[in-house]
């Protein structure tokens, strides 16, 4: 009922109007209502759209310029996991009858071995050894070195002194050495 009476205000209205002011009515509001929604719905969702494309470009940038350090550092995770292990396994090891046995199976006597507790870094523990023979050959000797540094603990060769060297092939000397452990 309501409506109805709506609709015959507005016909009576737009009956009133003169001709130029219905032309005016029949194409301005269809006109104003698509100029409403171009410019409060279709602008507004292209400028967001834009926006996004660009979030979206940045971002894409930033992972492709992140990619090859993603890749550097999976390497180097990779590399240190068996370091890591290393340095796991020598948190309870016994470094002077660890090296006396590695001695005996290359063949090298150990004169003296003597550990120094070294520098903690966090977790972990850096120890000096210094191992003195004398009168051995020097393949020996290296091959006690490169025994050590490729055991299941982490050993670095830190330096190696030659005291004598006799015409026998025989040295003597001192021979530095750092242990890295997982402190508890």
């Amino acid at each position: 009922m309501e409506f109805e009476r709506l609709k015959e205000l507005v016909v009576g209205y737009f009956s009133e109007l003169p001709e130029r002011e219905k032309k005016l009515l029949i194409f301005g509001v269809p006109l104003l209502f698509l100029l409403i929604y171009v410019f409060a719905v279709l602008l507004p969702i292209e400028s967001r759209t834009r926006d996004y494309e660009k979030r979206r470009e940045l971002l894409l940038k930033k992972a492709e310029k992140l990619e090859p350090k993603v890749r550097e550092l999976y390497c180097l995770k990779k590399r240190l996991e068996p370091l890591e292990e290393k340095l796991r396994r020598g948190a309870n090891l016994d470094v002077p009858s660890f090296l006396e046995t590695v001695g005996r199976m290359v063949g090298l006597k150990l004169e003296k071995v003597q550990f120094q507790p070294g520098e903690t870094f966090g977790n972990y523990e850096r120890d000096r050894v210094f191992v003195k023979f004398s009168q051995q050959e020097l393949n020996r000797v290296t091959r006690f070195i490169e025994r050590l540094e490729r055991s299941s603990y982490y050993f670095k060769s830190d330096g190696i002194s030659i005291s004598d060297f006799d015409g026998d092939g025989l040295v003597s000397g001192r021979l530095s050495l750092l242990f890295f452990r997982r402190v508890k």
